[in-house]
């Protein structure tokens, strides 16, 4: 699977499994998250790609910009999910 900048995954493993988070920046099998929470988009995790699921859902980058964005994408998300 390829991953895009701005893209919604879910985490499978670690300690934050099962958490929402943005794909800021791909190196090979290497991912650079962050959820505007736990990570911030100023210093994002650094995660191997078969440790998430991907989603469908691509956020913009006015969404990436600021953590308070980020999270409030990613709770409409996931608000829309649990519907």
């Amino acid at each position: 699977m390829d991953f895009v900048r701005g893209q919604l995954v879910r985490s499978k493993a670690g300690r934050d499994k099962a958490r929402t988070l943005a794909v800021l920046a791909v190196e090979g099998q290497m991912l650079w998250l962050a959820d505007g929470d736990l990570r911030k988009v100023g210093d994002p995790k650094r995660k191997k790609a078969r440790h998430v699921a991907p989603t469908t859902t691509v956020l913009d980058n006015e969404h990436l910009k600021s953590d308070q964005s980020l999270r409030d994408a990613i709770a409409a998300y996931e608000a829309d999910c649990a519907n």
